[in-house]
């Protein structure tokens, strides 16, 4: 950049016949003028002004200098110009990891509404363990469940994922049904893998406040909740299952939820991104629709909310201030 300036202290000395011209327009001091000059000079090892008390004029090699410092400058101003495009134009192409547990269907609808806003988007989805890599190199945003977050990256809480405990009617019909979580057999119950979440679950009664550890030791072990969800469809357990998945048994009536008053703490759920800063428009966009559709405050049991962009008077104004900011960085 030092360079750069250089050349282009070089050609506001040509533009203005002067030193001290040169350096009024550039917003700097004569000393800086001559300074950047001499070690333009110096790195060129050629002079290119000649100097005297009345005038400054340009050397034969200077003008040569000039010629190419100009195309430079220009290609500089058209690197610049397309950045500033591509970082506001919400277009292009999008990698999102989701977690199993927060599952495709609860987050398909937020992404069909940003979709339709911003046609030109194109978002690729992929369902992740997240148990070991939290962000792939390939994604920019990532959606966790149940786990912690490396202090590297940028974290954002989304609505917690709540859970329920599931049987199918048959299973019922054999086991009963069970009116406390002790009346549950262990090897009878299974759970999906989530951090620390694997062998027991700590739950307590919306009314008395009573707390009652649930054993999930069914020889029958996954981190996939669809699978869970099959096997206890088929009869296999009991199931603590995300809402949001176990939700369309249950309304085919394969699935009964049990143990209705009794809760076990829901997963924080929180979307991840690597920075902050220079994240192209279409990221920004998507980060802020996902905090709002799924917002701490939002109904789980609802859809996301609709998705309404920014109006044209706020667009222009955030993506004019991006543009200040992309000009003085």
């Amino acid at each position: 950049m030092e360079r750069l300036k250089a050349l282009e202290i070089f050609k506001a000395v040509v533009d203005h016949g002067s030193f001290t011209k040169a350096a009024d327009a550039a917003h700097v001091g004569v000393p800086s003028v001559s300074r950047a000059v001499q070690d333009l000079e110096a790195l060129l090892g050629v002079q290119l002004f000649n100097r005297t008390t009345r005038k400054v004029s340009l050397t034969t090699v200077g003008l040569t200098v000039l010629e190419h410092a100009t195309g430079v400058l220009d290609c500089y101003e058209d690197l610049a110009r397309i950045s500033s495009d591509i970082a506001l134009d919400v277009s292009g192409d999008l990698r999102v990891e989701v977690s199993v547990l927060f599952g495709m269907n609860r987050l398909a609808p937020a992404l069909s509404s940003f979709m339709r806003a911003y046609p030109k988007v194109r978002v690729d989805t992929r369902l992740v363990d997240n148990s070991v890599e939290t962000l792939g190199d390939l994604a920019d945003l990532s959606i966790v469940v149940g786990r912690s977050v490396p202090p590297s990256y940028v974290a954002r809480s989304l609505a917690a994922t709540r859970l329920g405990i599931y049987a199918s009617p048959s299973f019922l019909d054999s086991a009963g049904l069970p009116v406390h979580p002790d009346d549950v057999r262990p090897d009878l119950c299974m759970a999906v893998m989530a951090g620390s979440h694997q062998a027991s679950w700590q739950l307590s009664h919306s009314s008395t406040a009573e707390r009652s550890v649930l054993g999930a030791r069914s020889p029958f072990r996954t981190n996939c909740p669809s699978a869970l969800i099959s096997a206890a469809v088929d009869g296999l357990g009991v199931v603590i299952a995300p809402e949001q998945i176990a939700r369309t048994a249950q309304s085919r009536g394969e699935l009964v939820r049990i143990l209705t008053d009794w809760q076990a703490p829901s997963l924080e759920t929180q979307l991840l991104y690597r920075s902050r800063r220079n994240q192209p428009m279409r990221v920004r966009r998507l980060i802020d629709h996902l905090v709002r559709s799924f917002s701490e405050n939002a109904d789980p049991d609802s859809e996301p909310a609709p998705f309404s962009p920014l109006s044209p008077t706020h667009m222009i104004s955030a993506e004019a201030g991006a543009h200040r900011a992309l000009l003085a960085a």
